[in-house]
């Protein structure tokens, strides 16, 4: 990012600077949102891969373990289904924080690496 211009500038020139600014910042959180994303994406695959593995890697066991799953789920009381959720939150936060972990080069090469070059900008 570009240094501040100084206030001696015409006002077109630092209205040009805070424009730069904005785009910068705008280009910044979308990249960072698409990283979160793509992370939580990611982390839900693995309930994907376990219930894949549970079913033996067959496409009739994983839905059969997705329907004793929500079987057992909607049978149960609130009590349970409350203990049942707060495990999975927990569950999910820390496969979460293991994918983050592993793409956090990628997260950091966004702050890093400078923006593309626009084509209108010599």
């Amino acid at each position: 990012m570009d240094e501040p211009l100084p206030s001696s500038l015409p006002a077109s020139l630092r209205s040009h600077a805070a424009g730069r600014l904005f785009a910068d910042a705008c280009y910044v959180a979308l990249r960072v949102a698409g990283w979160l994303a793509v992370t939580s994406l990611a982390a839900m695959g693995l309930y994907v891969l376990f219930f894949l593995a549970l079913g033996n890697m067959s496409a009739e066991g994983f839905f059969a373990q997705l329907a004793n799953l929500g079987n057992r789920f909607t049978a149960a009381d609130t009590l349970r289904r409350d203990s049942f959720l707060s495990i999975v939150g927990t569950v999910s936060t820390v496969l979460f924080l293991i994918v983050a972990a592993a793409r956090f080069r990628s997260l950091l090469a966004i702050f890093v690496t400078p923006a593309p070059a626009r084509k209108d900008r010599p």
